[in-house]
């Protein structure tokens, strides 16, 4: 069965080599025409069918494979993500929510992620996060920028160092059909296929696991 999904779509503009901004016309919203503040829009679009088997990772993307300590927590990582991304919805969404995530970097006791969570009922969100850390490997907190048209430069400039800036371009599309970037449908589609298999951890895990 198809769903339909609602993910905020992140477009960061970087120093010398910002994208052009998308155009989107939501409902009663003014988007700005300066490309010099590039704003998330948000997307309704339809999911295909779940698969037979997961999409494997693009090997070309520039993620880091997570820590034995990030491979046995994956659950409290899912379960903290979907707390925050899916804050604007009903408090007990979160509960039963699925998330895929990618490293993009990690300083000391930060992680930095792309998160895309989904419930059940069909609200889903997807967003850069910083994980903060306790000294156990446990999650302290989950950090997310507003979605505040006049402040995202801002925010994400101050919560992500550069190179994770870049990174998070990947999971934007330029497309003029709004299509999703190859990692993005990976992601979506194993999330979708999560949801029929409720053992399978998220790709990010996968990666980390030897194939027997």
């Amino acid at each position: 069965m198809k769903a339909r999904i609602v993910l905020a779509f992140l477009i960061i503009s970087l120093a010398a080599c910002a994208p052009a901004a998308i155009p989107v016309s939501p409902t009663n919203t003014s988007m700005p025409t300066s490309t010099s503040t590039l704003v998330p829009p948000t997307l309704t679009l339809e999911l295909t069918p779940a698969l037979a088997t997961p999409l494997p990772t693009n090997p070309m993307i520039p993620i880091m494979t997570p820590d034995a300590p990030q491979v046995a927590r994956w659950k409290e990582y899912q379960a903290e993500l979907a707390k925050v991304l899916l804050s604007g919805y009903s408090s007990a969404l979160y509960r039963y929510a699925l998330c895929e995530w990618d490293i993009l970097g990690r300083s000391d006791q930060i992680v930095y992620v792309w998160a895309l969570c989904a419930a059940a009922e069909g609200e889903n969100a997807g967003l850069p996060a910083v994980i903060h850390l306790n000294a156990d490997g446990s999650v302290q907190d989950v950090k997310v920028p507003e979605i505040n048209n006049a402040t995202w430069d801002s925010q994400i400039r101050e919560m992500f160092p550069a190179d994770v800036r870049e990174k998070i371009g990947l999971y934007t599309s330029l497309s003029p059909s709004f299509s999703f970037s190859v990692r993005a449908q990976e992601m979506e589609s194993h999330l979708e296929y999560r949801q029929t298999h409720s053992n399978e951890p998220p790709l990010i895990i996968l990666s980390a696991t030897p194939v027997q």
